[in-house]
C-alpha cells in the first residue's frame, strides 16, 4: 500500500473518531462523561458552538423534526470511506481516484448545504462539524491526487 493510501485511510480514521465523538455529544446532549472535557472547544462562544447548532432545530433531516439526526450521516460516511478506501487500496495497491473522487464529492456537496445552514440560517458554527468537513476536503484532495497521478 502506498503512502497516499495510508494517508487517506488515516484521515478517514480521524473522521470516524470525530464522528463518534460528535454523535456521543449529541446523544448525551453535551452532558455525558467526557463531554465537558472539550466544552471549551465545542462551545467557544454563541457563534462557535456545537450546542447552538444542535439546539437550532436544523440538526435533523428534515429540519425541525424527529427525523434522521445529521450526526448519523458522519457515523455512516467516514466508516464507509474508510472501508471503500481500504478495499480500493488493497485490490489496486493504491487509492482508486476514479471511485473515491466522485464519492467524496457527494460529501463535499452536502457540506455546502451544511455550511449554508450554519452560516446563513443558524448563524453559528459547530467546530466539530467543521472539523469533519475539512477531513472530507483533505480526503478529497488525496483522492484527486491519486486520480491525477494514476
Amino acid at each position: 500500500m502506498d503512502r497516499l493510501s495510508k494517508a487517506f485511510l488515516a484521515l478517514a480514521a480521524v473522521g470516524v473518531v470525530i464522528a463518534l465523538y460528535h454523535g456521543y455529544d449529541e446523544i448525551t446532549a453535551y452532558t455525558g462523561p467526557g463531554s465537558n472535557a472539550c466544552s471549551a472547544f465545542t462551545n467557544v462562544n454563541p457563534f462557535l458552538s456545537c450546542t447552538t447548532v444542535f439546539a437550532s432545530g436544523y440538526a435533523t433531516l428534515p429540519p425541525n423534526s424527529n427525523g434522521l439526526p445529521l450526526y448519523v450521516l458522519g457515523l455512516v460516511w467516514f466508516p464507509l470511506m474508510l472501508a471503500v478506501g481500504a478495499w480500493s487500496a488493497k485490490t489496486r495497491g493504491s487509492l482508486n481516484g476514479d471511485v473515491m473522487v466522485p464519492l467524496l464529492m457527494v460529501g463535499n456537496i452536502f457540506t455546502l448545504y451544511l455550511w449554508y445552514l450554519e452560516l446563513g440560517v443558524i448563524h453559528a458554527l459547530c467546530p466539530i462539524c467543521v472539523g469533519m468537513y475539512f477531513v472530507n476536503y483533505a480526503m478529497t484532495a488525496l483522492a484527486a491526487k491519486a486520480l491525477l497521478t494514476a
